[in-house]
């Protein structure tokens, strides 16, 4: 690990002085460091701690020498790796067997009584047309989300503005929709429809006036991310494979989820038995998707992080594959399923509060409702250090737990908070993924409408919505993956980034310094 400043990047220019005229050069002024090195961090130089209780401090303290001594022990990019978090893989693929048995057999055996129930429920002809709308779903936006990760390599201008402008543009045309529906007929609708523009208006303000001076840095560093790709393009073949794998998977948890509600009759069992039912294949659903997009962000993790440190030029995608399906597939399948778990909670709390405002118990419902919101930050915070952690499990092949604490230890230690608070790759990505997910939606309520009616065409958009969410998120989460795992080897050891794109070492010095001035 580099943590020793260079002289260039300490000291800047000052008033002549005598050892300027000695010299003929100005003075060094020593301003304070950026980063400090794990095993000597303490309350005097991490600025984060500072503000924390001194009990609290001390033990985040702890955490950040433990992080720095597990780095240590565990070199980037070793020659051999041991396998991580085993135990988890058999768990998985139980229930992958179990899920594709129960698709098998209910589309065999349960053929005929799922068919007449999506003929008078969801008015599908068939079987086949009901999976044939899905899969038209994933393959538009399956398209869509590839033509997007492409575009990143040749013009990553259009790529971040176009992910920014998306969702408001989309959330005022919407809000048009309903109002133009509305007027006249259902004031509730042309209401909603109006604040639907007011929310689209406010965030086209957001974008043009509040992130503006970011929308630069976010250019820079997808560009960045673009060359990389541009040089191992390949690694846009995992991305494709990883969408497919995600649409199998959400078509095969939606014949299983829809088979056991016919066969079964769950519409008419207890709320009990529907909230264990929902839990499930949330469950289910998640977790598998999660494992399918986490493998492709471990895959490109690798190839990033060895572009980083210009390891293995002729074999990067070959052993990042290698890496993402053997050793930390394990830690793959830990992280996800606890994201996977919060977010069945999460629908489970949902569904009871939904049912609690319709039967119109509203303190109850308020009370769901805080519950679902505190089980969704949690959710929402598992999901994104998980993601971060995975930087580790790629390039060291840490477990997921150990990879957590080395990512905690570094960001600390390099005060990378004030880099990311800087950030849209959120807001790119996740847009992104939303745009992918309209395609799809679209796609498969004109494929529905063609298959059935009006009923069909609503659930074949939520079925392409679901799917291409899905299958774009494994694509465009490559922009994602590339920014993290950048930030996550500087954090570390600036020298190799300094060296290739010194602009961008010195935006990410800039950021940090301009923030520590207070400190």
């Amino acid at each position: 690990m580099a943590w020793a400043q260079k002289p260039t990047d300490q000291h800047m220019g000052a008033p002549p002085t005598l050892w300027g005229a000695a010299h003929g050069a100005q003075p060094p002024v020593i301003v304070k460091a950026y980063r400090v090195d794990p095993s000597e961090a303490d309350l005097s130089n991490v600025p984060l701690l500072k503000a924390m209780p001194e009990g609290k401090a001390e033990k985040k303290l702890q955490l950040i020498r433990t992080g720095g001594d597990l780095a240590q022990s565990m070199p980037a990019f070793p020659e051999k790796r041991a396998y991580r978090d085993v135990f988890w893989i058999v768990p998985f693929f139980l229930m992958v067997i179990a899920v594709f048995g129960a698709a098998g057999y209910f589309a065999w055996s349960e053929r005929a009584t799922i068919e007449a129930s999506l003929e008078v429920n969801l008015n599908f002809t068939s079987l086949g047309a009901f999976i044939g709308v899905g899969l038209v779903g994933g393959a538009v936006s399956l398209s869509t989300s590839f033509l997007f990760a492409l575009l990143a390599c040749h013009c990553s201008g259009c790529v971040v503005w176009t992910s920014l402008i998306f969702g408001p543009t989309l959330t005022v045309v919407i809000g048009i929709a309903l109002v133009a529906a509305g007027i006249g007929t259902n004031y509730a609708m042309a209401f909603m429809g109006g604040l639907m523009i007011l929310l689209g208006i406010i965030s086209f303000t957001c974008v043009f006036v509040c992130w503006r001076k970011l929308i630069p840095f976010m250019i820079m560093l997808v560009k960045v991310v673009g060359s990389v790709i541009r040089s191992n393009p390949m690694v846009l073949a995992v991305s494709v494979l990883g969408s497919v794998a995600g649409i199998i998977w959400a078509v095969a948890c939606a014949l299983t989820f829809y088979g056991l509600v016919v066969s079964l009759n769950l519409d008419t069992s207890s709320r009990g038995t529907q909230y264990g039912v929902i839990f499930v294949f949330v469950l289910v659903l998640t977790w598998g998707s999660m494992v399918a997009s986490n493998v492709c962000h471990v895959t490109y993790c690798g190839v990033f992080g060895r572009w980083y440190y210009k390891k293995d030029k002729g074999s990067m995608l070959r052993k990042s594959v290698g890496v993402a399906l053997t050793t930390s597939f394990g830690s793959i399948v830990l992280g996800s399923f606890l994201v996977a778990f919060v977010r069945a909670l999460e629908a489970t709390v949902r569904s009871a509060r939904q049912d609690a405002q319709q039967d119109g118990n509203m303190v109850c419902c308020v009370m769901l409702l805080l519950v679902e919101c505190f089980i969704g930050c949690i959710g929402d915070i598992l999901e994104y250090f998980s993601e971060w952690a995975y930087v580790q499990c790629a390039v060291r092949g840490a477990s997921f737990f150990e990879a957590a604490r080395i990512t905690l230890s570094f960001f600390t230690c390099a005060n990378l908070q004030y880099i990311i608070s800087d950030l849209l790759l959120n807001s790119v990505v996740n847009l992104g993924t939303l745009l992918c997910g309209c395609t799809g939606a679209a796609a498969a309520a004109g494929a529905g409408y063609l298959a059935g009616d009006g009923t069909s065409a609503a659930v074949g958009a939520l079925l392409g919505l679901i799917i291409g969410v899905v299958a774009g998120g494994a694509a465009v989460g490559i922009i994602s993956s590339g920014v993290k795992t950048i930030l996550a080897c500087w954090a570390e050891d600036p020298e190799p980034l300094r060296q290739s794109h010194p602009e961008v070492h010195a935006e990410f010095e800039s950021r940090i310094m301009a923030k520590l001035q207070p400190f």
